[in-house]
């Protein structure tokens, strides 16, 4: 990404049989999503069943606790989840700004990530809340990022995918979902041309392989998968019809 270092989400493995993907090395790595959801981040799919807004300060509590925050790169996930909240919940926002006086260092920049993802109106005074003049290189990689998380590129980095999955159980927005199928689609794509080496061949492959995962979970995700397969065709439709078990 141009405007952010490349981001890897180390230490979150999910180690899927995905025979029908055939999967290069590089992007197995990129695999990452549930099974760091049913250990770090289960709330946030629980989230997605029943929204809860006053479970939002003990989400990231819970992520704080567990030593998650203390890398940026999961500060970036599940500052997505708490933006998309931030912006189609109303209630949301007492619930975690100002945040509690429990709340350390990394739940806050956090929350400022949240707060520029959310793109919210006084953006700019939230920071000052929330950060210190230790945080100057945070400040200034915010400065220089997209916002809202729609306007992230889906396809330059596998961290950007958690974070669409992340604020995808925030908010049941499709839109996001989408763009995730459709990197599954481009992932298609790439493989049955033989452009494995393309740049953003591992991020699509890990939007494939985590639509693998998790449509059979999700109804919602499942049904929308099943929605859009009679649009496509050839490898694009044998890999929709992979992620249905069909």
């Amino acid at each position: 990404m141009h405007y952010f270092r490349p981001l890897l989400l180390p230490g979150l493995l999910l180690a899927l049989q995905l025979a029908h993907f055939v999967l290069p090395p590089q992007a197995q790595t990129a695999v990452t999503l549930s099974k760091s959801l049913q250990h770090y981040a289960r709330d946030m799919e629980f989230y997605a069943q029943q929204p809860r807004p006053e479970a939002l300060a003990g989400i990231l509590r819970t992520f704080e606790a567990d030593g998650a925050l203390a890398d940026s790169r999961k500060q970036l996930t599940l500052a997505a989840f708490f933006a998309q909240v931030l912006r189609t919940d109303p209630k949301a926002r007492r619930r975690l700004l100002p945040p509690p006086t429990s709340v350390g260092r990394d739940g806050r920049r956090t929350l400022a990530w949240a707060s520029h993802l959310a793109r919210l109106p006084d953006e700019a005074a939230v920071l000052d809340q929330l950060l210190t003049p230790k945080d100057s290189l945070l400040r200034a990689q915010i400065a220089n990022s997209p916002a809202p998380l729609a306007a992230w590129n889906i396809r330059s980095e596998k961290t950007v995918v958690q974070m669409y999955w992340s604020g995808y159980m925030a908010c049941g927005d499709t839109g996001l979902l989408d763009t995730i199928i459709h990197a599954a689609l481009h992932y298609a794509h790439l493989k049955a041309t033989g452009m494995q080496n393309s740049r953003d061949f591992a991020a699509c492959a890990a939007a494939a392989a985590s639509l693998y995962d998790i449509a059979p979970r999700h109804p919602a995700v499942q049904a929308r998968v099943q929605a859009l397969l009679p649009l496509y065709s050839g490898p694009e439709a044998e890999t929709l019809r992979t992620i249905l078990r069909q």
